[in-house]
């Protein structure tokens, strides 16, 4: 499946991707299906659900449970850092040698 990342570049100095640093190796792949994927995410107190839809449109193709992203609707720091464990290979995803 290919995936289309959060451009991260602008975000390095954001709190929320400091925070993201310390969660990625929280990041695991729950499942996956050919028009999605799954993630959890153990935050500071709880685990955190972020998908990944491959057919919807930009805006809207990760998404996350936690209170910040449905409140705010926007990048949160636990669709960053599945970003960050997927580019630096800390997860696999299915298909991937």
């Amino acid at each position: 499946m290919e995936i289309e990342f959060i451009p991260l570049d602008a975000l390095k100095e954001d709190k929320i991707y400091i925070k993201a640093i310390g969660l990625i190796r929280g990041v695991k792949v729950d499942y996956s299906t050919a028009k999605h994927i799954s993630f959890s995410v153990q935050g500071d107190e709880n685990v955190h659900n972020v998908m990944y839809f491959t057919e919807k449109p930009a805006s809207k193709k990760w998404q996350c449970d936690c209170k910040w992203y449905t409140l705010q609707n926007k990048t949160c720091s636990h669709i960053i850092a599945v970003n960050l464990a997927i580019k630096k290979k800390l997860i696999k995803l299915e298909g991937e040698d």
